[in-house]
């Protein structure tokens, strides 16, 4: 099998010495997919023996523009890269959203990639800075659910050569993006507390405009027309971003729903952007035994994350470590201009029981 591979890459470099020496600077190559069929061979090898070429600059790869062939020596056709990776953040309270930036950068430094990290209130500020930097690679794009205006990609798309989104909030535009589908994960918990008896159930949630999250109650209102009892609604919201309420922003919320002898009316709740579980699990605490010791509980958010669901609420979501996988995987490849379409990926779902559920008797 080794050997074929090998025969394979050398016949394709044979192949590419001979066909980029008879173009001109500016003709197309075949495709990845072209050569992949002509040599009957893997993404991966062809990928392989086009790198050469893309180090050297005898080649340059865009997504939706194809391989062209360049001259090296040409001042057009050498671009001066300020660096490899230019990381450009919306400051944020969440913790989850920095881990997520410090764990790429250190991946991607290993594979001898430079980051340039910049973080940023307002699009106004970004845009100033990006004025007085160069040209970037690639750029991981993270704006924590906040509006992302056409103009501020079209200034971007000036300073770097490709775009790779956190999150899933922006589709359908030439860049990758990388998040989970909410909707599922509200979904697989509240069919959890379904299958464990419970026909009342609330949802504590950000009462935010972007669009992840306004899906995400109407996929809860939406399933709450299944439910039997005649009040079957509890959309509990808060007047922040995930990951910037305070145990008295929880606490609050919730005791606005208690009833006089300090019960809730539902039997379970599901919580979205609580990323300290010290926070829900100290504000159920405060509002006493009647709530403490008859509520389920789930959560939304990274499976394996442990400080946000202190392996004590059962959590629906995605895993920290595929996230991270999938962006080390995908930087790199647009760092190295490898040809690929731009796409949406969405990170697989699970729930994982840490025994915050109380079943109710059928």
């Amino acid at each position: 099998m080794q050997k074929s591979t090998a025969s394979k890459l050398k016949s394709l470099s044979e192949w590419l010495d001979i066909r980029i020496a008879e173009s001109d600077p500016g003709d197309h190559l075949p495709t990845v997919r072209e050569m992949m069929r002509r040599f009957s061979t893997a993404q991966r090898t062809v990928e392989r023996a086009l790198q050469p070429y893309l180090e050297k600059g005898c080649i340059r790869a865009r997504p939706g523009a194809g391989i062209i062939v360049c001259d090296p020596r040409s001042e057009d056709d050498r671009e001066a890269w300020e660096g490899d990776l230019l990381v450009l953040y919306r400051v944020s309270d969440s913790r989850i959203a920095r881990n997520v930036l410090q764990e790429v950068e250190q991946r991607l430094k290993q594979r001898n990639i430079s980051v340039l990290q910049i973080g940023y209130s307002t699009e106004e500020q970004a845009l100033s800075v990006l004025g007085k930097i160069g040209s970037f690679k690639t750029c991981l794009l993270q704006v924590h659910f906040e509006v992302l205006s056409i103009e501020f990609l079209a200034a971007l798309r000036k300073h770097v050569r490709s775009i790779v989104i956190d999150g899933v909030s922006a589709t359908g535009i030439d860049a990758d993006a990388v998040g989970t589908n909410w909707r599922e994960a509200l979904s697989v918990a509240f069919h959890v507390l379904r299958d464990n008896g419970h026909e009342r159930i609330a949802f504590l949630t950000s009462a935010h405009q972007a669009r992840q999250i306004a899906m995400a109650r109407r996929e809860y209102l939406l399933l709450c027309r299944s439910l039997p009892s005649p009040r079957s609604e509890w959309l509990i919201e808060i007047d922040k971003l995930p990951g910037g309420y305070s145990v008295a922003d929880i606490q609050n919320a919730l005791a606005q729903q208690c009833q006089e002898d300090g019960s809730l009316p539902f039997t379970a709740l599901i919580v979205w952007g609580v990323t300290e579980g010290f926070m829900l699990e100290r504000a159920i605490h405060e509002l006493g035994a009647p709530v403490r010791d008859n509520l389920s509980v789930v959560m939304l958010g990274s499976t394996d994350f442990a400080s946000e669901h202190l392996n004590r609420f059962d959590v629906v979501g995605n895993a920290n470590a595929e996230k991270f996988d999938l962006f080390e995987t995908l930087l790199a490849d647009r760092v190295a201009f490898r040809d690929r379409e731009p796409e949406t990926h969405y990170l697989e779902i699970s729930y994982k029981p840490h025994g915050s559920i109380i079943p109710i008797d059928f």
